[in-house]
């Protein structure tokens, strides 16, 4: 019965445009993680205006983060999961093989993005911060939807109603499987109408800084039990949890430290000019107070 409600096996393929003699494959997980980019970008803006905070700014601490985390995505998945791939490349001379991409190698690289910003600008953090977090599940709709059409997030055998039926994996006879891409496209979207319903009151600042990896890394931590086992070709692991795993745990313990500092502690403010009035302009520098000076009177000789 429960092969009624499974979901229908697909994967959309690149599209090739002909230029030329040539061929330009648009692949559909590149274009639904740039729509993650940038719809996540406009979301921050748009909560960086209910903040009163320079959207600009926000925007310039967006491009820090997506930037190193893209990279770090691709380097810590290379050498968490795919090492063996690296070396046969090493070996083989194929330098600019693709690895793939890591969500925990992505939060690597954003913190280090942080704190690339933080000595360029020499600015607070939280204001900014607080902002590009909000987006984050709005952002990772897409970006998981990328993941689920392409199906790269394969899952165990199951009877899960949820489950992709005759999901192509391995070798045929092909079986319903979790897939862990469409579970957190489900998280992302229950997540966003959650953080619309908390932007009507205001919140500490770092409030979602500290809320997103709070409600995120213990999901990912069970996902990550549903994936497809080692020795039939899944993830590595390390004493039977994968890098995801490990990394989801110290992340939570960061976020309830985070969450007690934000609720405990104001943020330091943002200098003037980077608010935004009441009118939605820029606030203007406050003038630096004059220094009275006093002719000292001089006795006129006689």
């Amino acid at each position: 019965m429960n092969t009624l409600l499974f979901l229908p096996w697909f994967r959309l393929e690149p599209w090739n445009i002909p230029i030329g003699p040539y061929t330009l494959p648009i692949q559909p997980f590149g274009v639904l993680v740039a729509c993650a980019v940038l719809f996540g970008a406009r979301m921050s803006e748009w909560f960086a205006r209910r903040q009163r905070v320079d959207p600009a700014l926000v925007a310039d601490f967006v491009t820090h983060l997506v930037v190193s985390g893209f990279i770090m995505s691709i380097v810590l998945n290379a050498v968490f999961y795919e090492w063996d791939s690296v070396v046969e490349s090493w070996q083989t001379g194929h330098w600019f093989k693709w690895f793939g991409m890591s969500s925990f190698g992505g939060f690597v690289g954003g913190a280090l993005g942080v704190v690339i910003w933080k000595k360029r600008r020499h600015l607070p953090v939280l204001q900014a911060a607080d902002a590009a977090f909000f987006a984050f599940p709005f952002g990772w709709i897409f970006g998981r939807s990328g993941c689920f059409v392409v199906h790269d997030h394969p899952g165990r055998v199951t009877d899960f109603f949820l489950a992709v039926n005759d999901y192509h994996f391995g070798r045929p006879p092909y079986s319903p499987r979790h897939d862990l891409g469409f579970y957190e496209i489900l998280w992302a979207i229950v997540v966003s109408a959650l953080f619309l319903y908390l932007s009507k009151k205001k919140r500490p600042t770092g409030f979602y800084l500290a809320l997103v990896p709070l409600l995120y890394m213990p999901i990912r931590f069970f996902l990550d039990f549903l994936r497809v086992p080692e020795a039939l070709g899944g993830d590595t692991r390390y004493a039977g949890l994968t890098p995801a795993q490990y990394a989801a745990i110290v992340m939570l313990a960061l976020a309830a430290w985070m969450m007690r500092y934000v609720l405990h502690h104001e943020a330091t403010p943002l200098p003037a000019e980077f608010m935004l009035g009441e009118d939605g302009e820029p606030l203007k520098p406050l003038p630096a107070p004059q220094k009275s000076s006093k002719k000292k009177s001089r006795k006129k000789r006689r």
